[in-house]
């Protein structure tokens, strides 16, 4: 039997996928809800957040049963860690959509015993939700079955995903004003005014101070971002040196991007007013990203000594040879 071909993957978990498909009907009924219930908490309709958690989970769990495809080493503890993200994913979505039914807060919500055990219990699936992104990572990093442009991609993605979806913890302290008029609620999405002022149409990114929501969201997708850049390169690229140009610049970019975006929340500083410094950071990442792609074609050319041919799924036939 010849060795196995690489190819651009599958979506090979089918929990993964079940949680997915779920995960798209109850985002079809919150859609519905978001439009038709008049309710509302902290000036948005109950059925926002929810509906983005839903969202997220159908592009996550369907990027992770894809990322399973490529596991060729321990595939069934990769299986498992599937299994447990659907686990962690469910918890977190049921708390969610639990309090948006009851017209309460899920997040940062400490006002009662009750409301602690569950915000607690979501914090502790969140945290195992990227221990095993963390792992999924480890399993993939060196994978034979990943063309080599679209496994740099996957491992710009994971590591910065895993910082994005890191950031969320930055949320969690107690804000000064919630210390000196005790609501029941520590931590915030903004910095610099209380959650639930003017923000973008429904993302609720304040347009009026910093965010840590704009960051962590960059980051969080980064799962699906530097994959598809690499995706592209690969369908329109012939030449490898400038596919793997595009994703190391991209992949690079997207981290600086992130880090600043952070920054610039935790300065109280609005995405929709960045100041000379941000525009400047900005600039300077744009220009630190090309340079990093042109290293990355030098450093192509100088291992190889010349180009390779455009690596392409493998077909069928292929496959099974």
């Amino acid at each position: 039997m010849g060795q196995r071909s690489s190819s651009l993957g599958s979506l090979d978990h089918r929990p993964l996928n079940v949680l997915a498909a779920a995960a798209a009907v109850g985002a079809l009924i919150a859609g519905v809800l978001y439009a038709t219930d008049p309710r509302e908490l902290l000036g948005v309709s109950l059925w926002e957040k929810p509906l983005k958690f839903l969202l997220s989970s159908v592009i996550y769990a369907l990027t992770l049963s894809w990322f399973y495809s490529f596991t060729a080493r321990s595939r069934r503890f990769g299986w498992w860690l599937g299994v447990g993200i659907v686990a962690f994913l469910v918890i977190e979505l049921i708390i969610i959509v639990g309090a948006a039914a009851l017209g309460v807060t899920s997040h940062f919500n400490v006002s009662s015993p009750l409301a602690i055990a569950l915000w607690s219990t979501m914090a502790t699936a969140i945290s195992l939700t990227w221990g095993a992104t963390f792992l999924m990572g480890a399993l993939l990093w060196k994978s034979s079955l990943i063309p080599r442009v679209l496994r740099d991609a996957i491992r710009w993605g994971i590591g910065i995903a895993l910082g994005g979806m890191g950031i969320a913890f930055a949320m969690t302290p107690p804000q000064a004003n919630q210390i000196a008029d005790w609501q029941g609620i520590a931590g915030a999405h903004a910095v610099g005014v209380a959650d639930g002022g003017p923000g973008l149409p429904f993302l609720g990114w304040s347009t009026v101070a910093g965010d840590l929501r704009i960051s962590h969201f960059f980051g969080l997708h980064a799962l699906q971002i530097v994959p598809a850049v690499a995706a592209l390169g690969m369908l329109f690229l012939s030449s490898v040196a400038a596919q793997r140009a595009l994703v190391h610049a991209s992949g690079v970019a997207l981290a600086l991007v992130v880090i600043i975006l952070f920054v610039q929340a935790l300065s109280a500083e609005s995405i929709v007013s960045p100041s000379a410094t941000t525009l400047t950071l900005l600039a300077a990442a744009a220009v630190v990203s090309v340079a990093v792609g042109c290293i990355a074609a030098w450093l192509h050319y100088r291992r190889y000594g010349h180009d390779l041919p455009s690596e392409k799924p493998a077909s069928p036939v292929d496959q099974a040879a």
